[in-house]
């Protein structure tokens, strides 16, 4: 019978094929960040570094901090948006080398290309990873913590107490959190893992494990004083006032769809490989290990996840630490050199039709499109048009009748105070003084959709009046969408 191939010294024609698709990976999201404007979540993260604060109304402030730091040292373009993408990605290697290190040292090489260019090809982390908002920080946090943490448990179990490996797992773990609240999963899979493994379970005795714990909670001070000082506004969003919860009924077609997702967003021969995991044969005692840590970590996650989504609608990429986790172990789950490539073959092309969607035309392959592409498009094009009509009004403020809106349009025109007149609560409803505007003009982008109409804007003036259509197009200048500018007349600050 032939061995697992990630048990079998790697053919040097494989690794270099393996080199090859990482290089095309770096490609793609080099032309992604030259090619593609910021995004509507992208350039709305990126005006929260411009209006720097405890926390925010959406998410944990620790990327908001970053942007607002980047925007200091470089200019604002495609590529500066997207700067710390690159950081968390190379850190992110780092620590898939130091897995390949600990994982496999007599074949730390082949190790490391299998996992990074296997791990890199998940759909849901290729994609999450490249684009500026807070997931491509929480999982280099959640890859980094997680080693650290599984450092910490092997020394463990062999009769060692390393109790900095502790705090530098939950020091991680903490910031994992103050990047985005999802990362409370993988707190939730350290516990389910100490409480799983009988040699971890002496810990619960330890003041240092408590000790860790506290100071996972501590980074969080910056969210809890926002919180106490704004009504809980953010838990409280996150917790009961999402427009899509049905708290009081729950929805078993909801969880059908997760599911569902779930096998696309992490490729459907990743996810049937989890079938194999009760019988895989493992080498080494850091393997076996490391794959008892990874499945706590993913089970918690997609559990949790799969009884949250009775009651709210769960977006593909809110498990995303629960596909974090297989990192150590998704060469190992996947063992023939076939699955393996088929696994990548399915994330490049997922990842490359992803980047041709936002970077070319917006695509529709079999029914399956993501509507909000189209208005990503032609932002230059709007704001000069946005600009010009201002010029043509003295006194008039900029607006938009959505958040994301609001948000490119002041990226492109460097303006950091453009209103937004949301149907559901934004960030910019913080730091929007309506007082100071109060009786002005305003110049207002809106489409025909129904949830980003003009007639998000009509309770908060006297009067409103259409000034021009603005039509953009695709690479290929066909027109994929179309834009309003009005006029409101005499904002009532309401």
């Amino acid at each position: 019978m032939n061995a697992p191939a990630a048990t079998r010294p790697a053919m040097r024609w494989n690794l270099v094929l393996l080199q090859l698709v990482f290089v095309y990976l770096v490609g793609l999201r080099l032309w992604f960040d030259l090619a593609v404007n910021p995004m509507g979540d992208e350039a709305y993260y990126w005006m929260w570094g411009q209006h720097l604060s405890w926390s925010y109304f959406d998410h944990p402030p620790l990327d908001g901090w970053l942007q607002g730091l980047v925007a200091t040292v470089l200019p604002w373009n495609n590529f500066s948006v997207r700067a710390l993408t690159w950081l968390s990605f190379g850190g992110t290697l780092w620590v898939i080398w130091l897995w390949s290190g600990r994982l496999a040292p007599d074949a730390r090489n082949d190790w490391f290309w299998h996992s990074a260019v296997i791990y890199l090809t998940i759909p849901v982390i290729a994609l999450m990873s490249t684009l500026a908002l807070h997931d491509h920080l929480l999982l280099f946090f959640a890859a980094a913590s997680l080693y650290a943490f599984h450092g910490f448990a092997d020394d463990w179990e062999s009769g060692r107490h390393n109790w900095q490996k502790l705090y530098l797992a939950a020091a991680l773990l903490g910031l994992a959190v103050l990047t985005k609240y999802n990362g409370v999963f993988l707190g939730l899979g350290y516990a389910v893992a100490v409480l799983v493994r009988p040699k971890l379970r002496s810990l619960l005795g330890t003041p240092q494990l408590w000790l860790a714990a506290l100071l996972a909670i501590a980074i969080q001070a910056p969210v809890i004083y926002w919180n106490l000082t704004e009504h809980l506004a953010s838990f409280r969003f996150h917790l009961s006032d999402r427009p899509s919860a049905n708290w009081q009924q729950p929805r078993l077609a909801q969880v059908t769809v997760f599911l569902s997702v779930l096998v696309v967003a992490m490729s459907p021969v990743l996810f049937l490989s989890l079938l194999r995991w009760p019988w895989l044969k493992l080498k080494s005692e850091p393997e076996r290990s490391a794959s008892s840590l990874s499945a706590s970590v993913y089970l918690a996650g997609t559990i949790a996840f799969a009884a949250i989504s009775a009651y709210v609608l769960v977006y593909f990429h809110w498990n995303i630490v629960a596909y974090a986790a297989l990192l150590p172990i998704a060469w190992r789950l996947l063992g023939h050199r076939i699955f393996a490539w088929l696994h990548i073959l399915i994330g490049v092309v997922i990842f490359s039709g992803a980047v041709i969607n936002y970077a070319v035309t917006p695509l529709n392959t079999a029914g399956i499109a993501d509507p909000g592409t189209a208005a990503n498009y032609g932002w230059p094009t709007l704001a000069a048009r946005a600009l010009a009509q201002q010029q043509a009004h003295p006194g008039a403020f900029l607006a938009a009748t959505r958040y994301n809106y609001a948000a490119q349009l002041g990226y492109q025109l460097h303006d950091i105070n453009v209103a937004a007149f949301n149907h559901t609560p934004s960030q910019n409803d913080y730091w929007w003084n309506k007082a100071a505007h109060a009786g002005r003009d305003a110049i207002i982008v809106a489409d025909s959709a129904a949830d980003s109409g003009i007639a998000e804007a009509r309770g908060h003036f006297a009067s409103l009046e259409k000034l021009e259509d603005v039509s953009v197009g695709d690479a290929f200048g066909k027109q994929i969408w179309s834009f309003e500018l009005w006029l409101g007349k005499g904002y009532t600050g309401d």
